[in-house]
């Protein structure tokens, strides 16, 4: 009998050291807005175009009466860089993480929009090895961009969505759950996640 309480409590050990790590570890992570790819609106493609001279007649006869409704369905990729910093020592692999979860808010212009989740596990593994993850938006393009001249809309879009965009006024919150021996663990806050430096850390 001592013998199995003694087994027990150093599976407990070891179990709840091994957790303790893959915490340490997962606080380390480090995330980033990478780029916007895939812009479409209407089934227009938009990351292919830097002006309004690049939309056909086509395009803007099957744009205006969507704009005139106030309803615009777009839709585009948000990838977020992620790293895990941790090294490697060769032997143990509690340092390679998977998210199981990645919970996230979408803001624009400090404005939440929406939220959504991840839908398949997110292996990372160390040595600061960037991982991109593909967030897929679909929105109504007046929830973000608010112009009463389609002309003056299209130039706000291919800023954001055309050849070489901006995501400065973009910005997402995300709060991981790694899984571990012992089930999954959450990060204990949210993480806020920018375009020009890497949250998290």
């Amino acid at each position: 009998m001592k013998k199995v309480v003694l087994i027990l409590i150093s599976l407990v050990l070891i179990y709840g050291c091994s957790a303790q790590k893959t915490l340490e570890s997962l606080s380390k992570l480090e995330f980033k807005i990478d780029s916007v790819t895939d812009f479409e609106m209407l089934d227009i493609s938009i990351s292919d175009k830097k002006e309004l001279g690049d939309f056909s007649a086509f395009d803007l006869l099957k744009l205006a009466p969507a704009f005139a409704s106030g309803n615009l369905p777009a839709s585009f990729t948000l990838n977020v860089a992620v790293k895990n910093p941790n090294t490697s020592d060769g032997v143990s692999d509690y340092l390679n993480l998977e998210i199981v979860e990645l919970p996230w808010e979408f803001y624009f212009n400090d404005k939440r929009i929406l939220k959504g989740n991840i839908s398949e596990p997110i292996k990372l593994h160390g040595n600061s090895l960037k991982k991109i993850i593909p967030i897929k938006i679909s929105l109504n393009i007046f929830e973000i961009i608010n112009k009463n001249n389609i002309n003056q809309l299209l130039k706000t879009v291919l800023n954001y969505g055309g050849k070489n965009p901006s995501t400065a006024k973009i910005s997402l919150y995300v709060k991981p759950v790694v899984g571990t021996i012992i089930g999954n663990m959450s990060y204990p806050e949210r993480i806020k996640v920018v375009d020009y430096k890497f949250s998290g850390k």
